[in-house]
C-alpha cells in the first residue's frame, strides 16, 4: 500500500470518526494532490469538485477552486486564501495541520502528514506531557481554542473533541477537524 493511500484512508476514518457523516451527496473540494483521496470520497457517493482538469476522466466535477470551496460542504486542503469563500456551516480540513497558539512551541505531528504524529520526549505521570511541554486542549464543549493556523486571529469554539467551531462573521461558521484526533 502506497503513502497516497494510507494518508487517504487514515483522513477518511478520522473524518468519520469526529463528524459522524455520511459521506453520500456531500459536496467535497479537494484542493492539492490527493487524487487517493478524492477517489475514496467519490466512491462513498459524495461528489468531489477537483481544480485539475485530468480529473474529470476521473468522474470527478472539475471547477475552479474558488468556485469549487464556495460550493462544498467540506474542504479538504483549506488555506487562509479560502476563508472568505467559504459557505455557512462548512467543515475545513486545513492544508496543514493547525500551529500552537504562539510561544507554545511546534505543532503536535508537524511534518507528518495530516498531524498523525504526538510530542517527542516521554510523558509524565498519567500520560501527562513532560514539563515545560505545552498541554493539549481537553476538548470539552464550550472551552475556547487554542488552535491556531489558519485561524490564528479568530476566537473558536470546541465543539466536540476534534472539532472547533469558528464564526467568520454575522451568520456564517465554519467547523475545522483537528486530523491529529
Amino acid at each position: 500500500m502506497s503513502d497516497g493511500h494510507r494518508r487517504a484512508q487514515a483522513a477518511i476514518q478520522t473524518i468519520l470518526r469526529l463528524t459522524n457523516l455520511l459521506m453520500a451527496g456531500k459536496r467535497v473540494a479537494v484542493i492539492g494532490d490527493e487524487p487517493e483521496l478524492a477517489a475514496r470520497l467519490r466512491a462513498m457517493g459524495a461528489q468531489t469538485l477537483l481544480v485539475d482538469p485530468a480529473a474529470a476522466l476521473r468522474g470527478h466535477r472539475v471547477l475552479a477552486e474558488d468556485e469549487a470551496v464556495a460550493l462544498a460542504d467540506l474542504v479538504v486542503g483549506a488555506t487562509e486564501a479560502h476563508l472568505p469563500l467559504l459557505r455557512d456551516g462548512a467543515i475545513l480540513i486545513p492544508a496543514a495541520p493547525p500551529a500552537r497558539p504562539s510561544g507554545a512551541g511546534e505543532p503536535y505531528g508537524a511534518g507528518e502528514p495530516y498531524g498523525a504524529g504526538e510530542p517527542s520526549g516521554t510523558g509524565g505521570a498519567d500520560g501527562e506531557p513532560p514539563a515545560g511541554s505545552p498541554a493539549r486542549p481537553s476538548g470539552t464543549g464550550g472551552e475556547p481554542s487554542g488552535t491556531g493556523g489558519i485561524f490564528a486571529g479568530l476566537p473558536g469554539v470546541r465543539v466536540r473533541d476534534g472539532i472547533t467551531g469558528y464564526r467568520l462573521g454575522p451568520g456564517r461558521e465554519v467547523f475545522v477537524l483537528d486530523m491529529s484526533c
